[in-house]
């Protein structure tokens, strides 16, 4: 039994993957999408999403939720069957990272739609940061997010662990796909991780920014069914 599980980014949900679970979901036997709103750290979210599945896993994961499913790959890489890390990073926290974290908790307390109203145009490729349907679909999804959920995933964030420390040891098949205007998990940020991990392959995609999933759906949907085709996974 194999199980498609996605794990979302930072005040995201189950429409991050949606458009690739719906492409994928004939391929496995149940598509899950992983719980990142309760627990106020990395560990916990990958425990509980390991939990919540049984079986063999194929796990897709965005931004903080990459972080999650290499913390996945730490916990149990006897179920991972592949796994697809966008836009993400796999170091521990930096130095001046606090203040900027405790800003931003601060600012989502205050008035989440605010919040939310400004961070999505900032993550998005220029071209995209134009169409305002793809920017009232996210600020949608940002405002379903609880400022306490934004806290714990902050505060997870803040304290989380570095995976360069472990994801050498990984042996199933990693796929790094990021946005060419991505400027958090740039290309050089993805190249780096691969190389740490024995036949990781790195891709940038065009016209997109650091939300790739919601903008180029029907691109990353493409690339990771073939990659997943090229591995034999499905």
């Amino acid at each position: 039994m194999t199980t498609l599980i996605t794990v979302p980014g930072i005040m995201s949900d189950s429409r991050t993957w949606a458009p690739v679970a719906d492409a994928l979901k004939s391929y496995v036997e149940h598509v899950h999408t992983a719980e990142t709103t309760i627990d106020d750290t990395l560990e916990a979210m990958a425990a509980r999403a390991l939990s919540d599945t049984q079986g063999d896993l194929i796990v897709i994961a965005h931004s903080m939720g990459g972080r999650v499913a290499m913390e996945m790959g730490k916990q149990a890489p006897e179920r991972i069957k592949a796994m697809v890390l966008s836009s993400t990073g796999a170091e521990g926290p930096g130095a001046n990272e606090k203040a900027h974290r405790e800003t931003r908790i601060a600012e989502a307390n205050a008035d989440m739609k605010a919040y939310a109203r400004n961070w999505a145009p900032k993550v998005l490729s220029s071209d995209n940061a134009k169409n305002e349907e793809l920017i009232a679909s996210v600020r949608a999804m940002v405002e379903d997010c609880s400022a306490e959920a934004h806290e714990r995933q902050n505060l997870a964030l803040l304290h989380r662990p570095d995976a360069t420390q472990y994801i050498g040891k990984f042996s199933f098949p990693v796929l790094l796909i990021t946005g060419a205007e991505d400027h958090l998990s740039t290309e050089a940020v993805h190249s780096a991780i691969a190389a740490q991990i024995p036949g990781a392959k790195s891709l940038v995609l065009a016209n997109s920014g650091h939300l790739l999933p919601f903008e180029q759906p029907v691109v990353v949907s493409q690339t990771i069914q073939e990659w997943l085709k090229e591995k034999a996974v499905i």
